[in-house]
């Protein structure tokens, strides 16, 4: 019994290891993209743009690439296990009929999307103090 409920954990430690991956890869992501844009976000600002409509352009940049991610990801994803799963299924002689949680996939969009905004406060935060007059004088 130890060991199935070792490799019944093992679904949830990929899974939160992934999550943590793709996190750090969003906030990787938006830290180097305000960070090359900094003279971008200056003439925004220079423009009339105000520090909430900075933060709200760094919001709107990790919805998007979230976004991107899932569209693309999540039938990529459902398709690999499926195909995967059916392989694994004739091999042991088992029926290969996947069950798809729609419910949990489903959740996964505004939990994804959410995620990201949170991990955009901080570089957002950074990109809206950004003072247009240094930040074009040394480019």
């Amino acid at each position: 019994m130890l060991g199935y409920e070792r490799v019944d954990r093992t679904p949830l430690a990929l899974a939160t290891l992934l999550v943590v991956l793709a996190g750090g890869t969003t906030a990787h992501a938006l830290v180097t993209t305000v960070r090359r844009r900094r003279r971008d976000l200056a003439i925004l600002k220079t423009l009339g743009f105000v520090r909430g409509q900075v933060r709200a352009t760094v919001a709107l940049q990790a919805t998007v690439l979230v976004t991107v991610a899932l569209i693309v990801g999540l039938p990529v994803g459902i398709a690999a296990g499926r195909w995967a799963w059916t392989l694994l299924a004739d091999q042991l002689g088992a029926v290969p009929e996947p069950a798809i949680p729609m419910l949990a996939i489903g959740l996964m969009v505004p939990a994804g999307i959410l995620v990201a905004n949170l991990i955009a406060v901080l570089p957002g935060r950074r990109a809206a103090r950004t003072q247009p007059a240094i930040v074009l004088r040394t480019e």
